[in-house]
């Protein structure tokens, strides 16, 4: 950390790699994180691990994060609407998803409502920069998560290796869906060897507060 900089930060800041955050600061920073995430592959934010709640059961799985709206409080992911977290979303819409960078030792965990959306604006839009590759995801004719006698991706030999057309890919719109998370709370964690940081945002009675790790 940068000494010079250390003397200028008050108690109520964390300071990080010679740079300190107020919690104000510190809040924007995480959307920042999640924003670039949300568009660039390979940030380890890209793909949060997600959680839902069914009959009392959570189910967890990893998503692509495509979507990331700072000002609405909104992250938004694909997903077949044949899954169970679309069936268990349509059940029980609280959701919660987790993002961890092994290089900075950021956890950021984020709990809302989910809002489904299917055969809409939203999804027409996102269906059409949807690239070929990743149309292939819904043209599988079995449901994701149902039984196989053998190991397989469900799709065709033929879609597998990608020969089909855009217009061949069209059949996968029907099971094209989005799940957008409003977020309700944020929480940041730092873990660090002289001390863990952690902060706690919460969005509904808009109150920013730092937490014991």
């Amino acid at each position: 950390m940068n000494k010079e900089k250390d003397m200028h930060q008050t108690k109520d800041e964390v300071t990080i790699n010679g740079i300190s955050y107020s919690i104000d600061k510190l809040e924007k920073d995480c959307w920042i994180q999640l924003v670039n995430g949300s568009i660039k592959s390979r940030s380890p934010f890209h793909t949060p691990c997600v959680a839902t709640l069914t009959n009392g059961a959570l189910s967890m799985r990893t998503v692509v994060l495509r979507k990331a709206f700072p000002l609405l409080k909104e992250l938004r992911f694909h997903t077949d609407i044949r899954s169970n977290k679309w069936k268990e979303l349509q059940n029980n819409d609280s959701i919660s998803a987790l993002f961890y960078d092994a290089s900075t030792r950021v956890q950021i965990r984020v709990n809302g409502k989910a809002i489904l959306h299917f055969n809409d604006t939203i999804t027409s839009e996102a269906w059409q920069k949807t690239t070929l590759s990743s149309r292939r995801c819904y043209l599988t004719q079995a449901s994701p998560s149902s039984f196989s006698a053998i190991p397989t991706s469900g799709l065709s030999e033929e879609i597998e290796q990608e020969k089909f057309t855009l217009a061949d890919s069209e059949a996968g719109a029907k099971y094209f869906g989005i799940v957008s998370i409003q977020v309700e709370s944020m929480e940041w964690l730092w873990l660090n060897h002289a001390g863990h940081r952690r902060a706690f945002f919460d969005y509904v009675h808009d109150s920013y507060k730092w937490m014991i790790p």
